[in-house]
């Protein structure tokens, strides 16, 4: 293939070099998500940023937002902008596509001798190139005033030594399905401002921390007295559900689970059994928030708990699937299985997101979207991967229990008015045992109320929380 039919072909995937403007690719969208702020500060500030997300999280999109910020807010010439598309065929043509995408670049595009002359490559989807951060290395050897940006469906198993080694600034950040917040803000249903949400957030921490609840009394009642009217943001629970104001439906999310477990998995670990994989997904979204037992579902996939533990933790790394265990039970027996995207149980499950959901298929949606808000909670407390386990004690349940930064518990518990169970109890039960706060309770149609160690939020209210 000639030079020029490569140069060509960089052209296309980067108009904005011609137009000088980015927003006139198809793969541009104007709506930021909440946490956007800090991808692209991360890129700003960092020679190396690695942005790892499940297929269909948005990463093509967040790439040309920032390439989009760099331009019109940063003043970075067009041309000193390139996107890579790895993901297409067309650019994994030779070993080397990275050096060579970025030796063309430099040639015959970039301006360096410009005001803001440093230059960015925004590499999608790296790891389809077998020697990737090898490659990456290299670049930023070769030229010190340029910054790489690489997205990847997987973070702790990204192969970034070589570049850490080099010894530049490096900076990684996770992308997820977008947060109720997001959904609900982005699509014009209410105007939230981020100081009531994050005002939420922080008062659930300071509560669990020292059982003060005044912060909490205090955060609801702005949050919810800021909204013109409840009523469009309740609504708006049930399409989230079923991720009505997404550029995807299940057909599209079944896709990029199949692409993930049988193309990008493969990368990075092999099986004998990829279809163990799938299948652990599906128990998943046909038993959301059951519990479990570890060598029952040895049995099922007949494998060796060693080998099921192998298939959990790669399902975690690549942001598909999560793993919830019994809370401070050295010894795992048990566990509760949840899919990190709501469209993903529906796909999984078969759900009918047209008509009005059925009782059974609104409590697995609750479980799905209140886990994987407490993971992102956790995160945000802990700085880290924290964990969100279940408890079941003398026929007692909770549902989920997240730590503070100074390690509290906060139990949670999704009311379920179809089982005979007290939700209180149970929480005053986690406490009692555990000598924790306060707890919370979480339903779809709940007015919020905060008592001495019991509030009961609506779960609209609980999502809005970044």
């Amino acid at each position: 293939m000639q030079t020029a039919e490569l140069g060509t072909d960089y052209g296309r995937q980067n108009p904005w070099w011609e137009t000088g403007d980015v927003s006139s690719s198809a793969r541009y969208h104007s709506e930021r998500h909440s946490d956007y702020q800090y991808k692209l500060d991360n890129v700003r500030s960092s020679r190396f940023t690695t942005i790892a997300g499940a297929a269909g999280s948005g990463k093509t999109t967040i790439l040309h937002q920032i390439a989009h910020d760099l331009i019109e807010d940063d003043g970075v010439p067009a041309q000193n902008v390139i996107y890579l598309p790895l993901g297409n065929p067309r650019f994994q043509i030779g070993s080397n596509v990275i050096r060579d995408a970025v030796d063309i670049f430099a040639t015959y595009y970039w301006r360096r001798d410009a005001d803001h002359g440093e230059g960015y490559v925004l590499i999608d989807d790296a790891h389809a190139s077998d020697s990737w951060d090898e490659q990456v290395r290299w670049c930023l050897e070769e030229f010190d005033d340029l910054t790489v940006a690489v997205t990847l469906p997987t973070l702790n198993r990204a192969q970034t030594g070589p570049t850490e080694d080099l010894g530049v600034d490096t900076e990684s950040d996770l992308l997820l399905p977008p947060k109720f917040y997001d959904v609900i803000t982005e699509s014009g249903r209410a105007q939230v401002e981020k100081k009531h949400a994050r005002g939420l957030r922080d008062a659930l921490e300071t509560g669990a921390d020292s059982g003060d609840l005044e912060p909490l009394r205090s955060s609801v009642d702005a949050l919810t007295s800021s909204l013109e009217s409840t009523s469009a943001v309740k609504r708006g629970v049930l399409d989230y559900f079923r991720g009505s104001e997404r550029e995807v439906d299940t057909a599209d999310v079944a896709h990029n689970l199949e692409s993930t477990i049988y193309r990008d998995i493969p990368r990075y670990q092999q099986f004998e059994d990829r279809s163990d994989l799938y299948a652990l997904c599906a128990i998943a979204a046909l038993n959301t928030g059951e519990t479990l037992g570890l060598k029952d579902l040895s049995g099922v996939l007949e494998c060796d708990r060693r080998t099921l533990q192998r298939y959990l933790d790669i399902l975690e790394d690549f942001f598909i699937l999560t793993p919830s265990y019994q809370y401070e039970y050295e010894r795992r027996r048990s566990v509760r299985l949840y899919l990190r995207d709501p469209l993903v149980v529906g796909s999984l499950a078969d759900l009918d997101f047209d008509g009005m959901l059925e009782p059974d298929v609104e409590r697995l949606l609750t479980s799905t979207v209140v886990f994987d808000h407490l993971k992102r909670l956790g995160f945000y407390y802990q700085r880290r991967n924290a964990q969100v386990h279940f408890w079941e004690s003398a026929g007692e349940a909770v549902d989920f229990v997240v730590e503070t930064g100074d390690e509290n518990p906060l139990p949670v518990v999704t009311q379920n008015a179809s089982l005979d169970s007290d939700p209180i109890r149970s929480i005053r039960a986690f406490c009692d045992d555990h000598d924790c706060e306060f707890g919370i309770v979480v339903a779809r149609d709940l007015e919020p109320s905060i008592d001495e160690e019991v509030a009961k939020l609506p779960l609209w209210l609980l999502l809005l929380t970044i």
